[in-house]
């Protein structure tokens, strides 16, 4: 077959792989922010306070941050298909268990499960990009895949409440796990984890060249850790990361209710433009940093954009038409993942890309689930010692702002790799 014929079939074909990939992506986002829209309903049905509602919503980051370097071992080993597929299943069961949920234990571990089981998509997805796209084009695949992947956080918010209005939040969160299995079903059929599986040449060889048996998958997991240069982006992303999904993720909703006194639906659109704005700038970013061959810039521009929304809300007491302004800058700074997870990439073995995106991902989400938990506790704190839950929200939220303030540092001292793989290199070009 001529190069021509593979690639009037490789063209296709790989989108319909990363398409069905992409449906369970929207499932993982669902799940990261829904408990910040039925913060209501957890409170009425089980009686929670702040702190266990941010508890709950950080079960969900534990596992997922526990299980990012085991999701890059199984990418690079066993393959992104049967590791989807395995976690697809385990979200379900975690989604249903935790609509049936009868208390506060077995509702965390529902989300426990759920957590467990998306934590391996993502990776997975990524893992195809680098094995079906160029690799000239990984950081703009994985912004339009970031971006994809944010409208199932839009379908957690407005929709959710309708959705819940309907048949409740048990309900939606059976729904949410019947649809899961579904997916799973069509991971299994249409999707191959490279070319050759489909009969067709490899896009990039060096990327799915077999890793030598004779080295350990701990001492390639060591390698990886022991290089300096890959915790600078994966730091940088966890400083954001936090503060972001801390806002689009958990206390956003009953933030903007609280201090500005708006409907929750009202603030549940807000977290929408949030998530809006924040693919479509992960769809940008990765375009624009691609074009320029550029790493650094943009994460030092997206942090300064972070510190600056979280630094007005907490000190200039903000009227309420700050709100777009503050939603849309942090979405925007949230597309600093997409050049970290390509930095982590080329600044170790191309052949574990997924065990390196994994260590960036580690940062990124310990942070999604340390930060929550702190605030709740700040906010509990606060309310406790007299003060309103309009003024105990912004003192918390002194912590996602500090958070910022160290994840410019890290992306200052980042590696600029100009786009291409500096593994073998010994100049870090910081």
């Amino acid at each position: 077959m001529s190069s021509e014929q593979n690639e009037q079939k490789l063209s296709p074909f790989r989108w319909v792989v990363w398409g069905t990939l992409i449906a369970v992506y929207l499932t993982v986002f669902f799940h990261r922010v829904s408990v910040g829209v039925i913060t209501g309903d957890l409170e009425e049905t089980f009686g929670m306070s702040a702190t266990q509602i941010a508890n709950l919503g950080a079960m969900y980051f534990y596992a997922y941050t526990v299980m990012q370097i085991p999701t890059g071992i199984l990418a690079d080993h066993l393959g992104p298909k049967k590791t989807v597929i395995m976690g697809s299943i385990v979200a379900a069961i975690g989604s249903i268990t935790f609509s049936m949920a009868g208390s506060i234990s077995i509702a965390y571990f529902g989300r426990l499960l759920v957590g467990i089981g998306v934590s391996v998509v993502f990776l997975s997805v990524l893992k195809i990009q680098a094995n079906w796209f160029p690799a000239k084009n990984f950081a703009s695949m994985s912004g339009l895949t970031s971006f994809t992947g944010t409208m199932g956080g839009v379908l957690a918010q407005a929709p959710l409440i309708a959705m819940v209005g309907l048949i409740g939040w048990r309900g939606s969160f059976l729904a949410i796990g019947i649809i899961t299995i579904v997916f799973a079903i069509l991971v299994g059929i249409l999707v191959k984890n490279t070319p050759t599986e489909k009969g067709l040449p490899e896009v990039n060889p060096q990327q799915t060249q077999p890793i030598e048996e004779k080295t350990s998958i701990m001492s390639q997991l060591l390698g990886i850790v022991k290089n300096p240069r890959i915790w600078f982006p994966a730091l940088a992303f966890g400083g954001i990361n936090g503060g972001f999904m801390l806002f689009a993720g958990t206390f956003g909703v009953s933030y903007i209710v609280t201090v500005y006194g708006l409907s929750k639906t009202i603030a549940a659109n807000y977290i929408s433009i949030l998530l809006i704005v924040g693919g479509i700038a992960c769809l940008i970013i990765g375009k624009v940093s691609d074009s320029l061959k550029r790493r650094k810039l943009p994460m030092v521009i997206l942090s300064v954009l972070a510190v600056v929304a979280w630094g007005i809300l907490i000190f200039a007491n903000p009227p309420v038409w700050f709100i777009p302004v503050f939603v849309t800058l942090i979405g925007v700074s949230g597309s600093l993942g997409v050049v970290c997870w390509s930095v982590g990439k080329e600044v170790s073995d191309p052949k574990l890309a997924g065990m390196s995106m994994s260590i960036v991902n580690v940062c990124g989400f310990f942070f999604a689930a340390l930060l929550p938990v702190i605030c709740g506790k700040l906010i509990d704190t606060n309310i406790a010692a007299g003060l309103t839950p309009a003024m105990a929200y912004p003192k918390a939220f002194s912590v996602p702002t500090i958070a910022s303030i160290l994840a410019l540092g890290f992306a200052l001292f980042s590696t600029e790799t100009k786009c291409e793989n500096v593994y073998t290199k010994k100049d870090k070009n910081a």
